[in-house]
């Protein structure tokens, strides 16, 4: 009964998003002046799923229609020292066999700031789908929906022209659906910072977070110092520090952990391209970052894995945009590959991830746009893959008027593991007719 509430609840929103977006998009008028931008789009759709799955007995086909709805909603919103950033989207779908799926993800953060004032404060939410196994699965729907809410406040202080002290604390909590438990995390920082140069500062900081997951409890101590600089082409940033941890299970038993954490950010931006290195290296779990960041704002997976373990993880990551290929043209590139060691078990994992997405405007009216998607797990052999995902989304749409389009959407998925057993295959066609809008306002 519980699942089907919350199905139920995740295509009310979908349905009544997608009504509302629809009759803003015939009735969009300028913003105000304290509106920077948001703009949204409702779909309807029509598609066909073709799923095969191999299993000992041989091999499972299943073919079904289906129709759905989705929309999304974004934008920024600022008056003074409030500023609103948000992005969601959902969807909707019901097969042909009377049984549906739904999705909902986005994130919004609400900070208030004024330079020269010593009180900060800021919101923040975001809606995800998160599962608690390792691995892929075809379909969006096996993963639960969980929703995170987060606030903080800090006091600063201006011991010099230059120097700012800073105190805050943050307090996060998850609400989940389905096989996830409630979690919730408060940490407490201060940061000092100073103005090295015209262009470099310095910080350091200092952090306890203490949160619960179930019946784990986990404190975190982490110091770090930073260094960041703008530099003609982008910019530069590198940290280093400590962090331990102490966890403590239902039956007792404490686990202790302690790393050297840092990162190194180097950023290459011009006008038509900007290229990032990244390296982070961090002691966390799914419940301690509750309360570390705010939500990212248009920087999330689709699909995330809750780590209920404490982890050490070592990630590298290359990111890369170019608009300049041609007219019309444009791609972004990603690969990330990441080492993540247990604290409770002391066993390794490696996780790698790649995408491209290409685009290019074929006419006024029409654009022809590509995309790969690879995920990969391994065990403590880095070489070997146990299991991984492949997805190809190919999308050719053509714009009717100025705020509405038709698409057609070809997108394929294939899931491999070690053992050659239940591996999958999904071909999906949709038909798509999608109504936007776009309102600017003036600062």
């Amino acid at each position: 009964m519980e699942a089907r509430s919350v199905a139920h609840c995740e295509y009310r929103i979908a349905v009544c998003c997608g009504l509302l977006l629809w009759s803003l998009t015939t009735s969009a008028q300028d913003l105000s002046e304290n509106v920077t931008a948001i703009s949204g789009d409702a779909s309807v759709f029509s598609a066909v799923t073709h799923t095969r799955t191999d299993q000992n007995s041989g091999t499972d086909t299943n073919t079904e229609g289906s129709l759905g709805v989705s929309g999304s909603l974004g934008g920024n919103l600022q008056s003074g020292a409030n500023s609103l950033d948000l992005y969601y989207r959902g969807t909707y779908e019901t097969e042909r066999d009377q049984s549906d799926s739904s999705t909902v993800s986005g994130s919004s953060r609400f900070v208030h700031f004024e330079p020269g004032s010593r009180f900060d404060f800021n919101l923040g939410h975001s809606v995800s789908s998160v599962r608690n196994d390792t691995g892929f699965v075809i379909n969006p729907s096996s993963y639960d929906t969980r929703n995170t809410l987060s606030a903080g406040a800090g006091l600063r202080f201006y011991p010099g022209e230059l120097s700012t002290l800073r105190f805050s604390g943050r307090a996060g909590r998850s609400f989940g659906a389905g096989e996830l438990d409630d979690s919730d995390s408060f940490t407490g920082s201060t940061e000092f910072s100073r103005r090295l140069s015209e262009r470099s500062t310095g910080k350091l900081v200092a952090s306890r977070t203490w949160s619960e997951d179930g019946q784990v409890d986990t404190t975190v101590d982490s110091a770090q110092l930073i260094y960041n600089r703008m530099l003609e082409n982008g910019s530069f940033g590198i940290g280093g520090g400590v962090s331990e941890s102490e966890t403590e299970y239902p039956d007792g038993s404490i686990s202790e952990s302690d790393a050297v954490t840092g990162f190194v950010d180097r950023t290459w931006a011009t006008r038509h391209r900007e290229t990032s290195v990244q390296y982070n290296r961090r002691l966390f779990d799914s419940a301690t970052e509750l309360s570390v960041n705010l939500p990212e704002i248009f920087d999330f997976p689709e699909q995330t894995i809750r780590l209920k373990d404490t982890v050490i993880s070592d990630s590298v990551r290359v990111l890369h945009s170019s608009s300049e290929l041609c007219s019309g043209c444009s791609l972004d590139l990603m690969a990330e590959a990441a080492v993540l060691e247990s604290q409770l078990t002391d066993s390794r994992s490696h996780e790698y991830r790649a995408s491209i997405d290409f685009g290019f405007q074929l006419t006024s009216l029409q654009r022809l746009s590509f995309g790969y998607n690879w995920q990969g797990d391994a065990g403590e052999d880095s070489g070997t893959i146990i299991e991984q995902i492949h997805r190809f989304n190919t999308r050719w749409s053509r714009q009717l008027s100025e705020d509405t389009s038709v698409s057609v959407e070809f997108n394929q998925a294939y899931l491999r593991r070690q053992s050659g057993e239940n591996d999958q295959d999904q071909f999906a066609l949709r038909l798509r007719l999608t109504r936007g809008f776009s309102l600017m306002g003036e600062r």
